[in-house]
């Protein structure tokens, strides 16, 4: 019964969750990172275990892509996730992609190479790398949290 060992002790809310990620894989890109944002977020909210990763931890990100298409930001504070579906002013780290595949590549990829999307032009960003790196470690986490893949 690996389900049980699942952060959703109900099978059907497990279940959901993985229809729902396969879902936002298949996602227009406009509105594929403000689905991945509101999802990490309601995850942070309802799983201890993941909010560990932002305990202590303040930043803003904002992410966009280069025609301007795609934007959203995300405020981490206090223990919690605020989802923008536009770019906030501030941000301690602005991720600029060149366009929706290369977002999501960059943030679903089996182990993202930061520095290999920024040389190949894909991602640009302002701020600290740390944080771009933090986040694509909690996205990953969040896509083997939801489908054990």
């Amino acid at each position: 019964m690996e389900w049980l060992k699942h952060p959703f002790k109900s099978f059907s809310m497990w279940w959901t969750t993985r229809k729902f990620v396969k879902i936002l894989a298949e996602q227009e890109m406009d509105i594929f990172l403000e689905t991945l944002l509101n999802a990490m977020s309601l995850f942070l909210f309802f799983n201890k275990k993941f909010r560990q990763n932002i305990d202590g931890f303040n930043a803003r990100y904002v992410f966009k892509s280069k025609d301007g298409i795609i934007a959203a930001s995300a405020d981490f504070a206090g223990s919690r996730m605020k989802v923008s579906h536009k770019a906030l002013e501030n941000a301690s780290v602005t991720v600029v992609f060149k366009d929706g595949t290369a977002l999501k590549n960059f943030l679903f990829a089996e182990s993202p190479d930061i520095i290999g999307a920024i040389l190949d032009s894909e991602v640009q960003y302002t701020g600290n790398l740390n944080y771009l790196s933090k986040f694509a470690f909690m996205s990953k986490r969040l896509k083997l949290q939801l489908t054990g893949k």
